[in-house]
């Protein structure tokens, strides 16, 4: 009798557990199922592009925002090889070899192309990704983003052309004034040939001081036009000894560097950089007015190029004997919009764009300044 009340008091408290353990699987259960539903409305509703992909490459799963960036439908794409949709021309081969990448089972954090949409449309996008894999490590499918940065690049264009036309403004300013001084020399010598009509010598000589003068007018209007136009991005091996002497001339020519002395001291040895000419140029002029603009009438602007010890980069440093620059504002100054000069006399981006270009160039950016005595600012370039 004993036996039978110990066993049926046994089969109880598994009736108990079992019932406990069936109503927390159904918890469990039901909370996966909540999490899951919560997960796809996240994923199916947001902005960015959310695509899944199998081994194959072919497209499992398209959220939303992928129908929205892309143009493409969830119906015309499942099954369908990833990059047939979103590539073109010469982008084909770069996204394949990152397709194979993720499958192979690397992540990838905000890499910049540009896909296209089902139109043929080019779109700026950031590309992060992970790959998927099953308990045993192995990569069964893949999850891809794509931020759609189409627009933000359009903005940060304009922003950059706004700031290469205020230093337009500037230079124009100077050469205005250098230009009204040469053609005052060019109408003082054409009225000086009609004195020397019987004095073929005097005509020699003031036909070559003429022709100097409107090599100089020519000169002021290339510069003119090589700021004012718009140029795509074209890297090139360049010597930074020479962009820096060459946009250097430009600005004394112009009269915006006229009065202040400059010390150059450039790397002997001739070492090679890749970078885009237009832009690399950009930041020198960029520098170079700031450091004008702090040293007012006068003062020393210095130039150097230096190889570092390791032998990787080159440097260059621009520095001012200026006033220096405040600790309290120094990590202010990169920021977008922030300037301390006079109304008018600045926009705020000039700095920011170069921080901007150097990082595009993969260098580095050192900024070195002491109140009342100046400020140095060192660039890094990789060496080819």
């Amino acid at each position: 009798m004993k036996k039978r009340t110990k066993t049926k008091g046994y089969v109880n408290k598994l009736n108990e557990i079992s019932q406990t353990l069936q109503e927390l699987i159904g918890e469990l259960l039901r909370d996966v199922q909540e999490s899951e539903q919560r997960y796809r409305s996240i994923v199916e509703f947001a902005e960015d592009a959310i695509i899944t992909i199998g081994p194959d490459n072919k497209v499992q799963s398209w959220n939303q925002g992928a129908c929205k960036i892309f143009r493409w439908q969830n119906r015309e794409v499942l099954g369908k090889d990833l990059d047939s949709l979103i590539t073109r021309g010469e982008v084909e081969a770069e996204a394949s070899e990152l397709s194979k990448t993720i499958l192979q089972g690397k992540s990838l954090r905000s890499f910049e192309a540009v896909r296209y949409t089902k139109n043929g449309e080019p779109r700026q996008v950031l590309i992060s990704a992970a790959p998927i894999e099953n308990i045993n490590g192995q990569v069964e499918a893949a999850s891809i983003m794509y931020k759609d940065i189409s627009e933000l690049k359009q903005a940060h264009a304009q922003l950059v052309q706004t700031e290469k036309q205020a230093t337009l403004g500037i230079i124009a300013g100077s050469i205005g004034h250098e230009l009204n001084n040469l053609v005052g020399g060019l109408l003082l010598h054409a009225r000086l040939l009609q004195h020397y009509a019987d004095k073929p010598d005097k005509v020699r000589e003031t036909a070559e001081i003429l022709l100097s003068h409107l090599e100089k007018v020519t000169l002021h209007g290339k510069n003119l036009l090589s700021l004012s136009r718009p140029t795509k991005p074209r890297f090139e091996e360049l010597d930074l000894n020479v962009i820096l002497q060459d946009t250097t001339s430009t600005l004394v020519l112009s009269g915006v560097l006229k009065h202040f002395d400059i010390n150059a001291q450039f790397e002997s040895k001739k070492f090679l950089v890749k970078g885009d000419r237009h832009q690399l140029e950009q930041v020198i002029r960029n520098l170079e007015i700031n450091a004008a603009h702090a040293m007012g009438s006068k003062g020393i602007l210095t130039l150097q190029t230096r190889l570092r010890r390791d032998g990787k980069q080159v440097e260059v440093i621009i520095g001012d004997s200026g006033a220096g620059i405040p600790n309290e504002i120094r990590d202010k100054i990169f920021q977008p919009f922030y300037t301390t000069k006079a109304e008018g006399q600045g926009t705020g981006l000039g700095l920011t764009i170069v921080k901007d270009i150097i990082e595009k160039h993969r260098g580095t950016l050192k900024l070195e300044s002491k109140v009342g005595v100046g400020t140095k600012v060192i660039i890094g370039l990789p060496v080819v």
